[in-house]
């Protein structure tokens, strides 16, 4: 199996994060490639050049980071890394995390007269939305390894892409769980490049 990667994508992060925590780092070869490379060997698997893509030994080719953990998760069944259903709380915040962080992140990256004013302020207001929540509830977020929290702290990361964000001093409960959290050798492991 091949996981595709680039190292500054969150779904990427958690989807690798994943393979360390799930032990299936013998199982699954990890191929950084560049996105939006037309030369690249990712294109050769999945058309859209989507990262992560995970190349499984059946033929199958995944392109979902959510459907990628479940499906590594069913590897290793020992660990409950994916929520059960019936874990509605786990369920929720795995839905919840990485979006706007990520799509602000993309739109900066743009060429300045190419960026979207309206689209930076929506996603950073949906970003404060989303942080204003899990200050919130920050008591309740342990640092098991478990997708939801993957997925947070994957998003958390890209603070080095986002010195405007300035979230640590408004959301100090978050950020002392993030600080601990991202000493998991798994997160050390795959931290985003600056």
């Amino acid at each position: 199996m091949k996981l595709f990667y680039t190292p500054n994508s969150p779904y990427a992060r958690i989807a690798r994060v994943a393979i360390i925590e799930l032990n299936l780092c013998d199982r699954i070869e990890t191929q950084k490639v560049i996105a939006r490379d037309p030369n690249s060997d990712l294109l050769n698997y999945n058309l859209t050049g989507k990262v992560p893509t995970l190349a499984t030994d059946d033929g199958f080719i995944l392109s979902e980071t959510r459907i990628i953990c479940f499906y590594l998760n069913h590897l290793n069944p020992e660990i409950k890394l994916v929520a059960e259903i019936s874990n509605g709380f786990l369920q929720q915040l795995e839905g919840m995390t990485g979006d706007g962080i990520a799509v602000w992140v993309r739109e900066l990256r743009r060429p300045l007269g190419e960026q979207s004013p309206g689209a930076i302020e929506f996603e950073h207001e949906r970003a404060l939305r989303i942080l204003d929540y899990f200050e919130k509830i920050s008591d309740k977020l342990d640092q098991t390894p478990k997708l939801a929290h993957i997925s947070l702290a994957s998003a958390l990361g890209l603070e080095i892409r986002l010195p405007d964000l300035q979230w640590r001093q408004k959301y100090p409960k978050l950020a002392h769980w993030y600080d601990e959290f991202s000493k998991l050798p798994s997160m050390q492991a795959t931290r985003p490049e600056s």
